[in-house]
């Protein structure tokens, strides 16, 4: 699976798709200079040489053009800045491989796609109302495998890098300890036959399907995989010579579009996988993200580590939720996002109007409501009692 985002225009896309730090906010297309492409390149080092199908003149254009379009954003001086970043001279089909999920697919013991997107797995009780959650959670302070960072690259794989970090954690939680996990076992291992969330691998699957998997063969170390195994779905040989590190009772659903189940997961389980429209994130650089429509194709797998408020503009407090993604440590706020976060449900609901490039499965409604700031709350889950055994 190639995710296939529609853009509302090259404009849009460019606004949305990368950006400036604040000494370029006032550089103009014309005024921007042929050197600073060139630094631009050697800093990043991506797609130098023959095998770079792009021309260097079409990259070279991409690159000025967002420079424009960002200094436009950020002379709005919104909740959240832009920043030049590795992305910024990707062509829309190599930003669009960067996301690769598909929300709400039915497990393989679930129930059939076409009978209800929205059916809460019967996975785990419902999570019980805490007397009191605390107001502001960041696992990061507390667990040393939040550090385990990870880029998807091109590889559709958000739905592995995320789950991966799920029970890593989850681990971390239950025993005190944890081991990087081989992410990439899923990617090869996890069988898709319903095509729920792609066709698997690199071509989009699920968190739950990967929790699935994780239940019934447990994974191995990440170290130990690499050694038998290498990227974009070569087999998974090593998964099963290698005794699995790692063992799982079980995953858990949260109520679709309910910011409270997924606030309370956070704080009392830890660090629960979620779905968002993750098209206009590329350009993120720090602050309270806030750019997306309440219509959002929902088409990226995250984990949501925690959830706060930002102070720095005074008065104006802004609720967030913390997401790690899965676009290396460079990106972002030390590859992070802060999203915005209402305190109502229902403040800010749209549609999924093509959830066609959401739902791999066949069948189910041609829309599907989505409610938070890029469709947060619109699906989510957690594991259950991860392990990891020296």
């Amino acid at each position: 699976m190639s995710c296939k985002i529609r853009c509302l225009s090259l404009a849009a896309c460019l606004v949305l798709s990368a950006a400036v730090t604040s000494k370029l906010a006032s550089l103009s297309v014309g005024r921007a200079s042929a050197s600073e492409y060139e630094e631009f390149r050697q800093k990043h080092g991506h797609r130098q040489g023959k095998e770079d199908s792009v021309t260097y003149e079409m990259r070279r254009e991409l690159y000025h053009s967002r420079l424009a379009a960002i200094a436009a954003h950020n002379a709005q001086r919104r909740s959240w800045v832009a920043g030049v970043n590795k992305f910024a001279d990707f062509t829309n089909e190599e930003l669009h491989a960067l996301l690769g999920y598909k929300r709400g697919a039915r497990s393989l013991q679930g129930p059939p796609a076409a009978s209800s997107f929205l059916q809460v797995q019967p996975h785990g009780d419902q999570i019980a109302a805490p007397k009191r959650v605390a107001a502001e959670v960041d696992w990061r302070e507390k667990l040393s495998s939040a550090k385990f960072f990870r880029d998807q690259g091109s590889c559709g794989s958000c739905w592995a890098v995320a789950a991966a970090g799920a029970l890593e954690m989850q681990s971390e939680l239950v025993c005190g300890n944890t081991t990087k996990l081989a992410y990439q076992q899923l990617v090869d291992c996890v069988p898709n036959p319903q095509h729920c969330g792609g066709t698997g691998g690199c071509n989009g699957a699920t968190a739950e399907l990967a929790f699935e998997y994780a239940q019934t063969h447990g994974l191995v170390d990440a170290e130990s995989y690499s050694s038998g195994s290498s990227l974009f779905n070569s087999g998974c040989g090593a998964g099963e010579a290698t005794k699995p590190v790692m063992s799982l009772q079980g995953w858990q659903r949260l109520p679709v579009n309910e910011g409270e189940p997924l606030r309370r997961a956070i704080a009392q389980h830890g660090p629960v996988v979620v779905s968002v429209d993750g098209s206009a994130w590329f350009g993120y650089e720090s602050g309270v993200f806030n750019g997306c429509q309440k219509d959002s194709i929902v088409n990226h797998a995250v984990l949501a580590i925690g959830y706060g408020k930002d102070q720095s503009e005074g008065d104006d407090h802004d609720l967030y939720w913390l997401i790690r993604n899965s676009w290396g440590a460079d990106w972002g706020e030390a590859g992070h996002i802060r999203i915005l976060r209402h305190t109502s449900d229902g403040a800010f609901c749209g549609v999924d109007k093509d959830p066609k490039q959401g739902v791999g499965c066949d069948g189910g409604p041609s829309e599907i409501p989505v409610c938070g700031m890029c469709g947060i709350l619109s699906d989510s889950s957690h594991p259950v009692g991860a392990t990891v055994h020296h």
